[in-house]
């Protein structure tokens, strides 16, 4: 125990000294609605707009202490895709129309919404490429692949939220883990598959209800009956979970201002992201 505290507080005397901290803001989070060049996407980029949903993003990220400004953008790209490149996270309207084509219609048996399907994927969808962005932009040392830290960045930061919220947030982002999953499992793996610097989607799924499960294992007591999280599996979330925190208090927190974050929080994400399907 004396070592882990020696570790930590090493880790942010390095970290608080370094003289770049001092010129690092909070409210350095940008948006961008860029109009689609195809018109097909022009019902998509209306309702993004006017329900706001960059706005309230980069309200939501706005606590983080950037050197430089971040922007959140919606484009047309061509495919289906999101990504993080030259501090801008990119996500196209085609990912969109796909999280807006899977999104149940009717809620399912753990009483997730369409409306709570499609706020937990697309919070999920900036969160992770967010997570790349502040690895890259505040220099985040870190051990494993690269999209890993990313997904475990998403879930932690869903999991900080108002328990109803965490809940109806998390249970989005694992429907989307499911059904990426059912999509492997009905077509035949390829080298391209097990190569790819992405997990396999039944592996990320699991990760995800594991790191739920490991924070708060009442919340989400349904995860191993409902969710199929393995038993074996479902012993060591609470230490995967609380590895994870540890590296992030240690990296991460001290380029969070936690009052402004806390005043974010009571606003929550569920009531900004989109509530209907595009037509």
């Amino acid at each position: 125990m004396k070592l882990a505290w020696l570790l930590i507080s090493m880790a942010l005397a390095a970290v608080w000294s370094d003289p770049l901290l001092d010129n690092n803001k909070t409210g350095q989070v940008n948006y961008e609605y860029v109009k689609p060049t195809d018109p097909a996407q022009n019902a998509i980029y209306e309702h993004l707009r006017t329900m706001g949903v960059l706005e309230r993003l980069s309200e939501f990220l706005s606590p983080i202490r950037f050197p430089r400004s971040l922007t959140l953008r919606f484009e047309t790209c061509g495919k289906v895709n999101a990504y993080y490149w030259n501090d801008e996270v990119k996500a196209c309207y085609e990912y969109f129309d796909y999280l807006l084509k899977i999104a149940p219609d009717m809620p399912t048996s753990e009483g997730l919404t369409r409306h709570d399907a499609l706020a937990g994927m697309t919070a999920d969808l900036f969160l992770h490429e967010t997570g790349h962005a502040v690895l890259d932009m505040l220099q985040i040392p870190f051990l494993g692949r690269e999209e890993d830290v990313a997904d475990e960045f998403s879930a932690y930061v869903l999991l900080q939220m108002a328990k109803d919220d965490t809940r109806r947030l998390m249970l989005g982002v694992a429907y989307l883990g499911s059904r990426q999953a059912q999509e492997e499992m009905a077509r035949m793996l390829t080298t391209a598959d097990f190569a790819d610097i992405h997990e396999l989607p039944r592996q990320r799924y699991y990760n995800v209800l594991c790191m739920a499960y490991g924070e708060d294992p009442i919340l989400f007591s349904d995860a191993i009956e409902f969710w199929h999280l393995p038993e074996e599996r479902a012993k060591r979330c609470n230490y995967e979970y609380r590895r994870f925190q540890y590296a992030f208090q240690s990296l991460i927190s001290p380029y969070v201002d936690y009052a402004m974050a806390e005043r974010v929080k009571v606003k929550g994400l569920l009531n900004y992201v989109p509530a209907n399907a595009v037509e």
